[in-house]
């Protein structure tokens, strides 16, 4: 009788496979283990000297944005060191005017904030009435046990913490010191940074190398710079259209909540769901119906749809345009690691990546994930003109015009520098 044929068997996965492709590519996975290895290491990093590396970040954020105002002041023939000085309180005289708007109803609203509270926890409990039928029934099936309970009651431990008033003490003292070590850097990167702006330049060892490390000096703080100018306008104008609102709509303190959106305006996508449920919450302890108390949310609502979807698509295309996937993900990342300073500061940081991979041949794909390429308009002339110029056009080119490769391996002195930084 023939044998019948045998199955064969679905081949699995080869376990010698892996072993191959590492035999055959060890460079490939040596260098993915080392990138891995490099995040992680990085991630730890920033996350375990928080205290000692955010206040250097702040600084350099602000340095940068304040970097065109104290160049102004340079031009009247002023040194330097006092031109930062008086760049850090202008910015100072700025931040008091707009917090001292705020201080005073918020320190009115503080006082007041158990009965606002009280008549929130009042509003909610009408809202839980509909409910109450079923709450009873979970209450009754909770109650219900089948076995009795015969084990005896745990003792309860309860250790005893500093009070509030130490815990604020220590708070205030942490903030006070990382505020000094940030004003005494950002003084420094003031007065430093076109010294080693131009150091940077002029150890670069070829002229395209140089010229390219200058335009991104440029461009980081032209970017940054005018993207926080006109991102700060936006929000002033949102600020002052949220206070209206609560003047017309009779909530307490309008010029305080008009603040608030403007303040938290300043932190991408967090910043909108603190102010809605801070609204919310005004809301309920200021009027007696629920129609009423959604009033403020629903103003504020449509003030950021406009503003969201409208106005700074419009205004910040003509700069910049940044991915809203990479946005969240910057927020959430220096959120999640330096709390919510970082989280202001995300934005900033987040140009200034997006500056530097446009400037990096090796990281041009990346900055284009992060947002659409910076585009000169140079760059769009020569994309504009033909291929092939006639005879005549080329003969009358400049020398300046040559390409970068003839003056490539000029070596690197100072004079070349500053002259790459002039054009």
């Amino acid at each position: 009788m023939p044998r019948r044929p045998r199955r064969r068997r679905l081949a699995g996965p080869d376990p010698h496979e892996a072993f191959v492709l590492v035999e055959r590519h060890p460079q490939v996975i040596t260098a993915i283990c080392l990138a891995v290895l490099t995040v992680i290491a990085a991630g730890v990093t920033l996350y375990v000297g928080r205290s000692f590396l955010l206040p250097i970040a702040t600084a350099f954020v602000f340095s940068v944005i304040l970097a065109p105002i104290c160049s102004r002041i340079e031009w009247l023939r002023i040194p330097r060191p006092v031109a930062a000085l008086f760049a850090m309180i202008l910015a100072g005289v700025v931040a008091y005017a707009g917090f001292s708007q705020i201080a005073e109803p918020a320190a009115r609203w503080v006082e007041s904030a158990p009965d606002i509270l009280h008549k929130a926890q009042r509003q909610i409990t009408k809202l839980q009435e509909p409910l109450k039928p079923l709450s009873d029934i979970s209450k009754e099936m909770d109650g219900m046990s089948l076995v009795p309970t015969t084990t005896p009651k745990a003792r309860t431990v309860v250790v005893e913490g500093p009070g509030l008033t130490q815990s604020l003490l220590a708070s205030a003292q942490i903030i006070a010191i990382q505020a000094g070590f940030v004003l005494v850097l950002l003084y420094f990167f003031l007065v430093t940074r076109e010294d080693f702006r131009e150091k940077l330049i002029a150890f670069q060892p070829k002229l395209n190398q140089r010229v390219r490390t200058a335009r991104a000096f440029r461009d980081v703080e032209h970017r940054v710079g005018g993207y926080i100018v006109t991102f700060s306008a936006i929000n002033i104008a949102v600020g002052v259209a949220v206070g209206l609102s609560c003047w017309g709509l009779g909530l307490p303190e309008p010029a305080m909540w008009g603040g608030i959106a403007a303040l938290l305006n300043f932190i991408p996508f967090l910043g909108p769901a603190i102010t809605i449920g801070l609204l919310g919450l005004a809301g309920l302890a200021t009027f007696d119906t629920l129609i009423a108390a959604s009033f403020p949310v629903l103003a504020y609502w449509a003030i950021n749809l406009v503003e969201s979807n409208l106005v700074t698509p419009h205004v910040m295309s003509r700069r910049m345009t940044l991915n809203p996937l990479a946005i969240i993900l910057s927020v959430s990342f220096w959120t999640w690691i330096w709390g919510p300073v970082g989280g202001l500061i995300s934005l900033p940081l987040l140009i200034m990546l997006k500056v530097v991979c446009d400037h990096t041949p090796s990281l041009r794909a990346l900055g284009a994930m992060i947002g659409a390429p910076i585009i000169r308009r140079r760059e769009l002339e020569v994309a504009a003109a033909p291929e092939n110029p006639p005879a005549a056009a080329k003969e009358q080119l400049p020398a300046a015009e040559a390409p970068a490769s003839a003056e490539a391996d000029q070596p690197s002195v100072f004079v070349n520098a500053l002259g790459a930084t002039a054009r």
